[in-house]
């Protein structure tokens, strides 16, 4: 059975095709969201479960994607786990797609599991803050569904995050940033309200030259607040100098109890 569910940091509720399950398996979850930060954490996991679909699948968001995604883009899915969202991508003519996540048990797995019916398909274990072994502008489309989430399970405090956090965030931004040619488009697709996940996809929180020092949390109130000032609204959008994108963002019909959101940031010319 394919599962499609919010599972995810701050829920427990979660639905499965046609099917809503409660109680009977809240015990699957771990016993702190911190642990979604963990690799230990999945790379255990991914011994035994063979598809897990987070937030929404394909089908759900196919109509809302496609206005950023050409047939004929190279795409790149970061944070894969094991749903089968790339590989219905694929099967949906967008052929030239990469598959990332740094558990090397789900990666082993996923190849294995679509060699033979999807041979074009890639498969790479790296760690999605740190992927020097992308090169520069090599990627027309970046998605990320549910993959920062994870990331922020150990944020804390949701007003002053934790700054491993905050800095683990930022390196993934700048990262996709780097590997994304001009144009070219990040998705990002997650249960986060608006208020807080605008504040990393547009490197709201601290300075990036005192972040790569470690010296942000000691940075004067005045630098940050000149960061922040660099972000202006254009034509409903938001810029992020840092980064080099304009943000907009759209609320994804999911028909569940929670709005999910697609935050679509492409990046400027």
């Amino acid at each position: 059975m394919t599962t499609t569910a919010d599972e995810s940091p701050n829920t427990t509720t979660n639905t499965t095709t046609n099917t809503t399950t409660t109680s009977s398996t809240t015990k699957e979850l771990p016993r702190s969201n911190k642990e979604y930060g963990k690799q230990s954490y999945w790379e255990e996991r991914f011994k035994t479960e063979e598809e897990y679909e987070w937030l929404v699948s394909y089908q759900d968001i196919k109509s809302q994607i496609q206005p950023y995604v050409h047939i004929s883009n190279k795409i790149l899915l970061v944070g894969c786990g094991n749903s089968s969202f790339s590989a219905d991508l694929y099967d949906d003519g967008y052929t030239n797609i990469t598959s990332l996540d740094y558990s090397k048990n789900v990666i082993d797995a996923m190849r294995e599991k679509n060699c033979d019916a999807r041979p074009d398909m890639k498969w790479i274990c790296m760690d999605m803050t740190n992927m020097d072994g992308l090169d520069d502008q090599s990627f027309d489309v970046v998605i990320d569904k549910a993959a920062m989430d994870a990331l922020i399970s150990n944020e804390g405090n949701v007003w002053d995050p934790d700054q491993y956090v905050i800095d683990s965030c930022r390196k993934m931004c700048q990262h996709i940033s780097r590997i994304l040619v001009d144009g070219g488009y990040h998705l990002h697709i997650s249960f986060s309200q608006i208020h807080f996940r605008k504040k990393y996809l547009l490197g709201q929180h601290n300075s990036p030259s005192l972040s790569q020092s470690g010296g942000v949390s000691d940075q004067a109130d005045d630098e940050v607040e000149e960061l922040i000032e660099q972000h202006f609204s254009e034509d409903g959008t938001e810029y992020c100098h840092e980064f080099g994108w304009d943000l907009k963002v759209d609320t994804l019909g999911t028909g569940g109890m929670f709005d999910h959101f697609l935050y679509a940031m492409k990046k400027r010319i």
